[in-house]
């Protein structure tokens, strides 16, 4: 689509197929992907209706309140498996839709998991490695 454009050709191009002029700033290898973004999404039509709907929402909670993707815990889907070592043995947690599962129990909290692993008080984020000590 754009493979031997100038950064100039790129500027126009982008304008057509999105509308507005691009962003100040945007080098060309963002031009790029950007086009071959559109490109692809007006021959397939887009997202479903569904995940439209869900980016939308993120987008305005985002315009809202940008911290909110910044600094809160990571949302977790269930199927993930944490794995940890520590002293010497691999432990494995499996996010499930009603918690966390351990040893065969289902557990509300990571840092429970943890405690439990290790004996002493422990940020079940920080000990998984989700989020570093002193993280809000």
């Amino acid at each position: 689509m754009c493979g031997g454009m100038t950064k100039e050709e790129l500027k126009r191009e982008w304008e057509r197929a999105w509308g507005y002029p691009p962003y100040k700033g945007m080098g060309e290898t963002m031009l790029r992907t950007s086009l071959v973004y559109k490109q692809r999404e007006q021959e397939t039509g887009g997202l479903p209706p569904e995940q439209q709907k869900r980016l939308n929402d993120l987008v305005k909670a985002y315009r809202r309140s940008p911290d909110t993707f910044t600094g809160g815990e990571a949302r977790l889907k269930p199927g993930v498996r944490l794995v940890r070592t520590y002293e010497g043995k691999k432990y494995v947690v499996t996010v499930k839709s009603e918690g966390f599962e351990y040893n065969g129990h289902i557990y509300k909290s990571l840092t429970k998991i943890a405690n439990d692993i290790t004996g002493s008080k422990w940020n079940g984020w920080v000990f998984f490695g989700l989020k570093k000590a002193g993280q809000s």
